[in-house]
């Protein structure tokens, strides 16, 4: 038992130094002896647990996909007020947990660099189970059987909430993107003042 804790402890530190690493250098300028000098371990343990820095990055992309996950399942709607909401959170969570922060970068970069691969961002969040759910309704509703398919087109509310999260994220000062919610906010503020629903504007 006492092995098989310190291995978890060794997996846990690596992983909170690739976090670091990725937020700050991005997947392709990450550097594994620069993981490893983040703790007091060798890189032969680091191979012990991550093979490739391809392993590190996937580890760090599930933690956000398991957040993601979590947070689709409470099944907010799509209107303003709820997409303000969970941008509101997600930039929170990003702000708290670097492998989420991490998570996150490795994402954009992903599609940035190959538009269309899995594993964009999807805003709102939607569950495994609802996101099977509604593939199978937009299915039927389009006209499946005929043979065609038709992507479909994301609601507007959705692509403001993504803007204003992917933006507040890209521009923010610090690699750990302290201060991120508050930049959220005061962009829906901003928005909401622009629209006439002030109401709207606190955090």
């Amino acid at each position: 038992m006492a092995k098989q804790e310190r291995s978890r402890r060794t997996y846990e530190q690596f992983l909170d130094a690739a976090a670091e690493e990725f937020a700050r250098y991005g997947y392709s300028d990450a550097n594994l002896q620069r993981v490893v000098d983040r703790t007091s371990l060798t890189k032969g343990a680091l191979y012990g647990h991550f093979a490739r820095k391809e392993d590190l990055a996937e580890a760090l992309s599930g933690h956000l996909a398991a957040f993601l996950e979590e947070l689709g399942e409470r099944g907010a709607g799509r209107g303003l007020a709820e997409l303000r909401s969970l941008t509101m959170e997600f930039a929170r969570e990003v702000e708290a947990d670097p492998r989420v922060n991490a998570g996150l970068r490795l994402m954009l970069d992903a599609a940035q660099s190959e538009p269309g691969v899995p594993g964009r961002l999807r805003w709102p969040p939607r569950s495994a189970s609802r996101a099977s759910a509604d593939a199978s309704a937009s299915g039927e509703a389009s006209g499946e059987a005929s043979g065609e398919t038709h992507p479909r087109q994301a609601a507007e509310p959705a692509d403001l909430a993504l803007v204003i999260l992917v933006g507040a994220y890209v521009t923010a000062s610090a690699t750990d993107r302290k201060g991120l919610a508050e930049r959220v906010a005061a962009l829906w503020g901003a928005v909401s003042a622009a629209s006439g629903d002030e109401g709207q504007a606190g955090p």
